[in-house]
């Protein structure tokens, strides 16, 4: 929680040393650092954490640093793109690429933590993290900094502060599990993680490539960060939910799936008071935040977040999947989300809109489809073992015919 909140006050306190359109742009950073981030490397972690760093610290290295670099390549190939969401700032496009590297540490760290059962230190460290980047950013506002490159740098340097030195800590590890096997089981899990950051991650840089007025994205952005404070804490700590979730599988499919069953009506309810909270006060939130430039009526933020409430779901789901072993389902429910997000930010002609309601249909479909595979694979393990049983039935019986004649 304690960590939610630091990133809020984070990107308030850079959005008030910034115009909205600069905050825009910074915005595009924002997003694009998350997708490298959390999209490439969050299936590490997860991996890491399932498998214990004692067992595959080495592979979780190799493969990281081979994300890493090729995230590299794709941002050199990218670069003249980038410059115009990144409002053709140079530096800011290099702070991308310095992510790239910063990123592969960070997840390395926060899954050996998570693995070998130290979550006191993996929140600390979250802590740690985002007070960083508060205080950069305040630093960078005292020194009257008013471009996005600039504050671009603060969470590259947060980052890089408060996890890199502590690579030195981790267990090397015997290498029990190999590379091959380890990239095998993480590419279902980066398929999804991918199509997950390019669902909550990429509307904002979207957005900003295609407003024709640049203080709109600004406005969007301010907004829709405030909305998804839930997320700040819920997506850095989803890791921490498997081994719970795992222990609920081994118990049985039924116990998992009631417990979703549960979370899901605690969910629908949070969603309707978050619309009422979001509609009413959500506006004069805004604005005490970030402060009066960025305004936002309450229908839209409404949409947004009814949209938050079914993020929130679909990312517990797919952790009860991963917990499941059923990792291609992962990459099932992410993609029906990241499908059902462009096919209606495609048909829907109002830019804000089409934006809030992409973010929603794509949480929700996704959601629903993360459910229905989880049951669907609970029924089909559960049908199959009848025939198992017959079958061993039938060859004690067969045995038992084959002893009686034998006596004969």
């Amino acid at each position: 929680m304690a960590s939610g909140l630091l990133v809020n006050a984070y990107l308030a306190v850079v959005a008030r040393n910034l115009t909205p359109a600069e905050y825009g742009y910074f915005g595009a950073f924002w997003s694009l650092s998350l997708l490298i981030g959390f999209g490439a490397f969050l299936p590490v972690e997860q991996e890491l954490a399932r498998l214990s760093p004692n067992t595959a610290m080495r592979a979780a290295t190799r493969v990281a640093l081979g994300l890493a670099a090729v995230e590299l390549l794709l941002v050199a190939a990218a670069s003249p793109l980038l410059l115009d969401p990144l409002g053709g700032e140079p530096w800011a496009v290099v702070a991308v690429a310095a992510l790239c590297l910063v990123s592969a540490g960070q997840f390395l760290v926060r899954g050996a933590l998570i693995g070998s059962g130290r979550l006191a230190w993996h929140g600390g460290l979250l802590v740690v993290d985002t007070a960083l980047r508060v205080l950069f950013a305040l630093g960078l506002g005292y020194a009257v900094v008013t471009d996005s490159a600039g504050f671009a740098w603060t969470l590259v340097a947060a980052i890089a502060l408060a996890h890199l030195p502590l690579l030195l800590t981790l267990p090397r590890g015997a290498g029990e599990v190999s590379t091959s096997d380890f990239l095998r089981s993480l590419l279902p899990l980066l398929f999804g993680s991918v199509c997950a950051q390019l669902l909550l991650n990429g509307l904002p840089v979207v957005v900003a490539a295609t407003a024709t007025d640049s203080d709109t994205a600004g406005r969007f952005l301010a907004a829709f960060l405030l909305v998804r404070v839930p997320l700040f804490v819920a997506v850095p700590l989803q890791t921490a939910l498997l081994p719970s979730l795992t222990r609920l599988a081994r118990e049985g499919g039924r116990t998992l799936v009631r417990t979703l069953v549960k979370l899901t009506a605690a969910l629908a309810a949070l969603g309707v008071l978050g619309a009422v909270f979001a509609a009413l006060l959500g506006p004069w939130l805004v604005r005490l935040v970030f402060g009066a430039s960025y305004v936002l009526a309450g229908g839209d933020l409404a949409l947004m977040a009814v949209g938050v409430v079914a993020h929130l779901g679909l990312i517990t789901t797919t952790q009860a999947l991963v917990a499941s072993a059923l990792h291609a389902e992962v990459a099932r429910a992410w993609l029906v989300g990241i499908a059902s997000a462009a096919a209606v930010f495609a048909l829907v002609p109002d830019l804000l809109l089409r934006a809030e309601l992409s973010f929603l249909v794509g949480s929700g479909l996704g959601w629903i489809t993360g459910v229905l595979l989880l049951i669907t694979s609970g029924e089909d393990s559960r049908a199959r073992r009848p025939r198992h049983r017959v079958d061993l039935l039938r060859a004690l019986r067969v045995r038992a015919d084959q002893l009686r004649q034998g006596r004969r």
